[in-house]
């Protein structure tokens, strides 16, 4: 019985590992075995039970093993057809997702484009325009520096701001384009587009401290009304720099339009005073008289000091005041032979009809002198102005008028320059130290 037993062990782990050749030659000998060995319980039911169990279970095993194989297969299958769905949807998230991150940066650049657009559509002025521009874009560019080169005139100027310590950008005075800044337009030229470049790439020093400067052109149409640039400026905000310059475009358009209507009014609707055109007009006409009889006269150019940190301190309601004041004070101190008119922005000219330049220094200093002590009084707000004057004389320093006021605008920057609130007398000599 033993070996009857021994061989149905055996052929009951063929049929676990499914050997089929294996089970059935091990199943034969285990039930001619048992009916050698046990002849005489075969005549009873207990016997041909005991026989059918042991010719019956290698199989039953086996078979269950084979069902269990056919389901594991199954599956198998299920779950390979399950990943594979889950793949695809998860392919289907991450395209959605990318193209949802892809949506999500567009609609930050609109928001940001409007932003910008909002901001500087209060802008009248140029330098209102880049005032507020300092204002704004280091929301959106990290920049130490910012400068627009406005080229929409015939005599071009820059506008410049730093970060200070507060992160915060202080606008300077407007000025002349240095080498640097006629580099960056010539670039634009050539190629019409936005650059970036390192200190290796440009063929002068870059500002002290910077390291990287990006640009991008002002165009409208096929006109370049300017550039603006951003001071360490990373290469991969490249492209917001030339969403803003786009907008900043759409201003300064408005702004030439703008300008051009005013200069088809007589008089300055908030001073009162005489327009730039009206002024030019009659100007003109006061120096040809001059050159016919050998009279003198002299062009004053003035520039109210520090007139933005009033405009960002108190707001612009009382700027206004400020500007109406200092233009009646002026006007009431001069002759009413005597040219006066708003220039733009917070500047005014004046020709003194008639006048040497002796005597034009004199009115020129007392003028000055009248605005530092006078008290502006602006809503609820008692305030002092000083102004800053350039000076040129006719015929000393030049023969035609557009010449004195650029000699006497260059005396002015130059007054600003050296501490604001004081005079300067344009010569050759002082302008080339």
């Amino acid at each position: 019985m033993t070996a009857v037993m021994v061989c149905w062990v055996l052929a009951m782990a063929s049929g676990l590992s499914w050997a089929r050749l294996w089970t059935g030659f091990l199943t034969l000998v285990t039930v001619a075995a048992f009916a050698g060995l046990q002849s005489a319980s075969l005549g009873a039911w207990h016997g041909w039970f005991q026989l059918g169990v042991l010719g019956l279970t290698p199989w039953l095993l086996a078979a269950e093993r084979r069902r269990d194989q056919v389901l594991r297969r199954q599956l198998q299958a299920r779950e390979s057809q399950r990943l594979s769905e889950l793949s695809t949807i998860a392919r289907s998230a991450l395209s959605l997702q990318t193209a949802n991150q892809q949506l999500e940066r567009q609609i930050a650049e609109v928001a940001d484009v409007y932003h910008v657009s909002k901001e500087t559509a209060r802008a009248l002025h140029r330098n209102e325009l880049f005032a507020l521009c300092a204002e704004v874009v280091p929301r959106l560019l990290r920049i130490r520096g910012l400068r627009l080169m406005d080229l929409s005139e015939e005599r071009s100027r820059v506008f410049r701001a730093a970060a200070s310590t507060d992160d915060r950008m202080e606008v300077g005075e407007p000025g002349e384009p240095g080498d640097l800044d006629a580099w960056i337009v010539q670039q634009v030229q050539d190629s019409r587009q936005a650059g970036w470049a390192a200190p290796a790439h440009v063929p002068m020093p870059l500002p002290e401290g910077v390291t990287q400067l990006g640009w991008a052109p002002l165009w409208q149409g096929e006109r370049l009304l300017g550039v603006v640039a951003a001071e360490e400026m990373p290469q991969r905000q490249a492209h917001m720099l030339t969403l803003v310059a786009n907008q900043l475009s759409l201003q300064l358009a408005r702004i030439r339009l703008y300008e051009q209507v005013e200069e088809m009014a007589e008089t300055d609707a908030l001073t009162g005073l005489a327009v730039r055109r009206a002024f030019m007009e009659r100007a003109q006409e006061e120096v040809a008289r001059s050159k016919r009889h050998e009279l003198a006269c002299a062009v004053l150019m003035l520039d109210l000091d520090r007139f933005k940190e009033k405009n960002d301190t108190y707001g612009h309601l009382v700027g206004d005041v400020v500007l109406k004041d200092v233009a009646r004070l002026l006007q009431r101190n001069l002759r009413e032979i005597d040219l006066i008119a708003r220039y733009g922005g917070e500047e005014f000219i004046i020709l003194l009809v008639e006048t040497t330049i002796e005597q034009a220094m004199l009115i020129t200093l007392r003028l000055q002198q009248l605005v530092e002590v006078h008290p502006v009084r602006a809503y609820d707000e008692l305030l002092h102005q000083t102004i800053s004057i350039g000076v040129s004389a006719f015929p000393q320093d030049a023969q035609t008028l557009e010449n004195l006021i650029e000699c006497a605008d260059r005396a002015l920057y130059e007054a600003k320059r050296t501490g604001r609130n004081r005079v300067v007398r344009w010569s050759a000599a002082t302008m080339a130290a």
